[in-house]
């Protein structure tokens, strides 16, 4: 039953697929009339055009013709192209000298400009380039060095001439002239076996004394070089300072703080006086210019003075808490400053040396020498291995003179007073030019920033402390900038301004007379 009725079925399909519809009749009785219309709207008779009887009329009969003349439209067009690249290669040739041209006149233009500025207006920038660039005056001598680059132990400069003497930890002296071209060697002596710890010329420079570890004390004549006088044994233990008093008279002092007075013209090799007031080695020893008094520093962190001529102690400071390494007078003699190893600086008045009028104590490290260089400015060696300036009452910084690597360990100044000298443990006496201090022009510590209210105190500190003088060769951060910013002036008051000004003069006169 199933398969009977399902072939009628599909016959039946199939007649229904192949029989025409109702409505595709009807879609095409609709539609073909309504295309023919417009086809034949559309359709357009072909015009074939009629030339004249004169006009030639070449017949093509074969394919040979047709592809002749196909090679001749082609060879046409070859050549047509061939000379249009050839007229756009010369022309972007001749747009690319036009350029070239136009890119040398530029650069011609922008170099006369350039030129035309420098020579108009001088760039600050350029000027600081080039004055940096250029080889700068020699303003002090080189530096010098030991034969054997050991310690320098203590320099000392001529009174009257261009020379110093230096003294290593090895026993050699040596004397230089210094220029600032170069320095010349003169001599060298090896007077003493051990380290030489103590050099200094005598008030006319005819006399070079020298103590040594040795308890030795050699004094040279300078013209000849030769010994006049030893002391072989001047003391009990190593000599640590020496100083000249005057023509005649020098002193000594040891590791166990004995203090020895000599007069060179003795015959006999013995002191004039011997005080042991110190536990400690004499660390440093001043006098005034009448040698009258002799004011030691001790490291037992004691100021002591002795009378030469009475052969006693005149007076001597309470103990300080830190070991005294060095001392200057200031104030035309009438102050003694001294330096310890803490930082701190403390000023005796003369003649009362039993406790300080003053302290200065901003040192970020110990004071391992001093020097007096005006009746206010003292230049202080620093276990930091910077040298610095001090102003003094009122006591401030002034700025860092010269620098080392290692500690300074001694100063001195030049006869003609533009150069001072300095001592490290890198075997290196190195100068500087200090003449800018007779300068009344010159201003220091000119802040260049501006610095908040909070922390003012403290950036002042660390501003001076770190401030670079003129003889240092190091720069401050604010140097290079300094010169661009510059203060506008002040506009002067025009007419108008001076009418309204003096309105409002008349206007507070009358207000205070209505007042009244």
């Amino acid at each position: 039953m199933s398969s009977s009725n399902s072939v009628p079925t599909a016959e039946r399909m199939l007649e229904e697929q192949n029989e025409p519809s109702s409505s595709d009749e009807d879609e095409e009785s609709l539609f073909l009339p309504q295309a023919k219309e417009v086809f034949a709207q559309r359709r357009k008779p072909v015009v074939i055009p009629q030339f004249p009887e004169s006009f030639p009329i070449t017949e093509i009969n074969s394919d040979k013709d047709i592809e002749d003349s196909l090679t001749d439209e082609e060879d046409l067009l070859s050549n047509e192209e061939t000379s249009e690249t050839a007229k756009a290669t010369t022309e972007s040739s001749e747009e690319e000298q036009e350029d070239e041209e136009e890119m040398q006149n530029q650069g011609e233009s922008i170099e006369q400009l350039a030129a035309g500025r420098e020579e108009k207006e001088d760039d600050d920038i350029i000027v600081a380039i080039c004055n940096a660039a250029k080889p700068q005056e020699k303003t002090k001598p080189p530096d010098l060095r030991t034969s054997l680059n050991c310690m320098v132990t203590d320099i000392s400069f001529h009174p009257n001439e261009e020379l110093i003497a230096m003294s290593d930890i090895e026993g050699e002296i040596t004397c230089y002239k210094y220029g600032n071209e170069e320095n010349e060697l003169l001599h060298k002596l090896n007077h003493h076996k051990k380290s030489c710890r103590a050099l200094t010329f005598n008030h006319d420079g005819a006399l070079l004394f020298s103590a040594s570890k040795d308890k030795s004390v050699v004094i040279t004549d300078t013209e000849t070089m030769k010994v006049t006088q030893s002391f072989f044994k001047a003391h009990s233990s190593p000599i640590y300072s020496l100083l000249c008093m005057d023509a005649n008279i020098w002193a000594s002092g040891d590791d166990d703080g004995v203090v020895k007075v000599w007069d060179k013209r003795r015959s006999v090799q013995k002191p004039v006086a011997e005080f042991k007031e110190m536990d400690e080695f004499v660390s440093s020893m001043i006098t005034d210019a009448g040698s009258r008094l002799l004011i030691c520093t001790s490291g037992e962190g004691t100021l002591t003075a002795f009378n030469t001529r009475r052969k006693k102690m005149e007076g001597q400071s309470e103990v300080y808490p830190s070991e005294m390494n060095c001392a200057g007078l200031v104030r035309q003699e009438t102050k003694v400053i001294a330096g310890l190893g803490n930082g701190n600086m403390y000023i005796f008045d003369w003649k009362a040396f039993g406790y300080h009028s003053d302290a200065f104590g901003d040192h970020p490290s110990a004071i391992n020498c001093m020097l007096p260089i005006m009746d206010n400015i003292v230049i202080t060696g620093c276990d930091d291995g910077k040298i610095r300036a001090i102003s003094l009452f009122p006591h401030r910084f002034l700025g860092v003179v010269g620098h080392h690597k290692f500690p300074i360990e001694r100063l001195d100044i030049s006869t003609c007073g533009h150069y001072i000298a300095s001592t490290s443990h890198d075997g290196r006496v190195r100068f500087w030019n200090i003449s800018y201090f007779e300068n009344p022009d010159l201003k220091l510590m000119e802040s260049t920033t501006k610095k908040s209210v909070r922390n003012k105190k403290r950036s002042l500190r660390k501003e001076k402390l770190g401030f670079q003088l003129p003889s240092s060769k190091r720069r401050n951060k604010g140097d290079f900038f300094a010169g661009f910013a510059e203060p506008d002036p002040e506009p002067e008051a025009g007419p108008a301004e001076e009418v309204e000004n003096e309105s409002e003069s008349e206007v507070d006169t009358e207000s205070s007379s209505d007042s009244d």
